[in-house]
């Protein structure tokens, strides 16, 4: 069990910027928030954000653009926290908020579309006690010289029970800064932690593994992301195999929504795009994805 909590996410977050539209700061992530010696990508795309509407509420011409809607980042190497970081921002384009202004209201469509499959049901109450029997969790325990001390980040709940075919992987993650290594939250706490809006990239990059389950496997073993992962003795909370296989984030695309959408409606006119191009033989040439708002034609009319 380790002997104290590591820093919190927020607190990773809080560089004291300067109350001014900087275009450059310099930076020093914390180390607790890595793998092995690099630093999480979500936790990079995250400062990464939180630096650019920092920079925006502090500009003359941007102060009402406060919200991320859409957020692509590029990995060319490691970022490793033993030294400062600088980060650079560039303004690309600056004029009148059409689209990005999240206030801005748009039409409300019916599309027909759902999740498939359906998301299984699940009382929440019980995942916090870990109570459910269909549910089991794990947390991996946070060292300071740990592998996967980032992962400590995210206590992760997934249904004991998966399809034959597994694409895909259902879970439900609540924020494991303070918890202890094992799953319990500390006694003498009560302002439990919260994921924020700024945190969201991080939260998109603390999926778990899926590919383990595409990993050849003894036939009648249960897949990896069916079984019971709090139980496993050699997770790389403080070593990890060289051998195996971990994620290494590349790009870091997300979108992040003014309204969830309900019963597959086109929410204030924001429609998500997914385009599949095949070949005359139907090999799979490239994927596209792409964010659209539905606007007036006049909009789209330069104005002097």
């Amino acid at each position: 069990m380790a002997a104290s909590l590591q820093t919190s996410l927020s607190q990773a977050l809080d560089f004291n910027l300067a109350p001014s539209c900087t275009p450059q700061i310099s930076v020093l992530f914390s180390s607790d928030v890595e793998f092995g010696s690099v630093s999480v990508g979500g936790y990079v795309a995250s400062a990464m954000a939180k630096y650019a509407l920092h920079y925006a509420s502090h500009h003359p011409k941007l102060q009402d653009q406060v919200d991320l809607h859409s957020a692509t980042v590029q990995f060319y190497r490691p970022v490793c926290p033993t030294s400062v970081t600088t980060m650079t921002l560039r303004e690309l384009n600056i004029s009148k908020a059409i689209i990005t202004d999240p206030s801005i209201e748009g039409i409300t469509l019916q599309t027909g579309w759902r999740l498939s499959p359906e998301a299984r049901q699940v009382d929440l109450a019980k995942l916090a006690t870990d109570s459910d029997p269909n549910w089991t969790s794990y947390h991996c325990a946070f060292y300071p010289d740990g592998f996967r001390r980032g992962h400590s980040y995210a206590k992760t709940h997934i249904h004991r029970t998966w399809p034959a075919e597994i694409s895909f992987l259902e879970q439900w993650v609540k924020p494991g800064w303070d918890c202890l290594p094992h799953g319990s939250g500390p006694p003498d706490s009560n302002d439990n932690a919260r994921w924020t809006d700024e945190m969201l990239q991080f939260v998109a990059d603390m999926a778990l593994p899926i590919q383990e389950n595409f990993l050849p496997h003894e036939d009648g073993q249960p897949l990896p992301m069916g079984s019971n992962w709090r139980a496993l003795p050699d997770d790389g909370s403080r070593e990890f195999p060289g051998e195996k296989l971990v994620n290494a984030t590349v790009t870091l695309c997300t979108e992040i929504k003014q309204k969830l959408p309900a019963q597959g409606r086109i929410v204030d006119g924001w429609i998500d795009l997914k385009v599949l191009v095949f070949g005359e033989c139907m090999g799979l040439v490239a994927i596209s994805h792409q964010t659209v708002v539905l606007v007036p034609a006049a909009a789209k009319i330069r104005r002097e």
